[in-house]
């Protein structure tokens, strides 16, 4: 039997998740790679070792462990910027003795400069720790594949507080004032207290949900793998208005001004009015598009990264795409500071590049190409 064509790029990003390899001094990757820039720096989670590089030129300014050791550290894969001093780290690691070892998932906090340990000891949860954390008003909050929702202090890295969702939480949280908006696998999107992680509402999409909410003029914008991207008043949860895409909304979306976009894993990019879901444009990248699209400061640009490596300039007055810049590997995670945008990537010789976001031409990789 045949089956719809529009199945298999759902399925590829399904996979990627539950079965992602990497290799990196023979590194085996079981989710993406993230990285943050702040004053200047990037930080980067790059499986065996947590590093800081120039945003500039791309050298490295230090790394954590100074040499890689598996057997004590990693493999890393995402970091949260904690506040102007901290840096927190995750980590799938062995824990145990020989004859009781078991693979969990292991929260550090580290120093923005230098990179040294801050916490007494680390937090370990039984499960992995797919997403970034979030950061506010003391609190660490951030998400695992068991199911549950972790509230940490900051200062030293105790459990504040810990909510149990219905399935996987795969979403970094967005934070606003005292509350944090978080997405579950188990299709809903939940509010809690940020200080003792009460629930204060929760909406229910008709699908799972991978990633935060976008939050721009009053109203929270979220997606969903039952092909609808959703608005919603962030007091209670009510809908304000859904568009349905041609297939499942992954990533967050971007936004600005009365504009917001999205892609959806066949692709598809959409612009809508952010008052009320009308479609403005439509365009079309190749390959299956995990993470959200990404909007330059001056709002000309929309960034869109397909998990084949490839990355994409389009122009945000019609859809049209300026540029294309193939890459091995796949894509991890995406960010744009000024000028420029910078991705990790794996399974692939160069780690972390930067590319001008104006024409998508090369400023730099990680390890430098040789």
């Amino acid at each position: 039997m045949n089956r719809p064509s529009h199945i298999y790029p759902v399925a590829l990003a399904l996979l990627a998740v539950l079965l992602l390899a990497g290799c990196s001094g023979g590194v085996h990757a079981t989710t993406w790679t993230t990285l943050l820039l702040h004053d200047g720096t990037l930080y980067v989670a790059d499986l065996e070792q947590v590093r800081a590089l120039d945003a500039e030129t791309g050298q490295e300014v230090w790394a954590f462990p100074a040499k890689p050791d598996l057997s004590q550290y990693g493999p890393f894969y995402t970091v949260t910027r904690l506040n102007d001093e901290l840096l927190m780290v995750t980590s799938y690691e062995s824990t145990g003795g020989i004859f009781s070892a078991r693979y969990r998932g292991v929260l550090r906090a580290l120093s923005l400069n230098g990179g040294q340990l801050a916490w007494p000891q680390p937090f370990i949860a039984d499960g992995e720790f797919v997403a970034p954390g979030a950061a506010g008003d003391g609190i660490f909050v951030i998400g695992n594949s068991n199911g549950n929702i972790y509230g940490l202090r900051i200062e030293d890295g105790t459990l504040v507080w810990q909510y149990t969702a219905r399935s996987r939480v795969w979403a970094t949280p967005l934070i606003l004032s005292d509350t944090v908006y978080v997405a579950s696998l188990d299709h809903h999107l939940y509010a809690l207290d940020l200080q003792t992680g009460a629930l204060r509402w929760l909406f229910r999409a008709g699908g799972a949900m991978a990633d935060r909410p976008l939050f721009l003029n009053d109203t929270l914008y979220i997606g969903s793998f039952d092909h609808n991207l959703y608005a919603l008043r962030p007091a209670d949860g009510t809908e304000v208005w859904r568009f349905t895409g041609a297939n499942w909304f992954w990533g967050t979306p971007a936004g600005g001004g009365d504009r917001l976009y999205a892609a959806d894993v066949n692709g598809n990019v959409y612009a809508l009015d952010a008052a009320t879901g009308q479609e403005i444009w439509r365009s079309r990248v190749q390959g299956t598009v995990r993470l959200g699209p990404a909007l330059s400061p001056d709002g000309k640009r929309l960034l869109v990264a397909s998990e084949n490596g490839a990355l994409f300039g389009l122009d945000t007055a019609d859809g049209f795409v300026l540029w294309q810049q193939p890459g091995q590997g796949q894509l991890g995670a995406m960010v744009i500071g000024g000028e420029q945008v910078y991705v990790t990537r794996i399974n692939a010789p160069q780690r972390v590049q930067a590319f001008y976001v104006e024409n998508g031409r090369p400023v730099w990789s990680y390890p430098p190409q040789q």
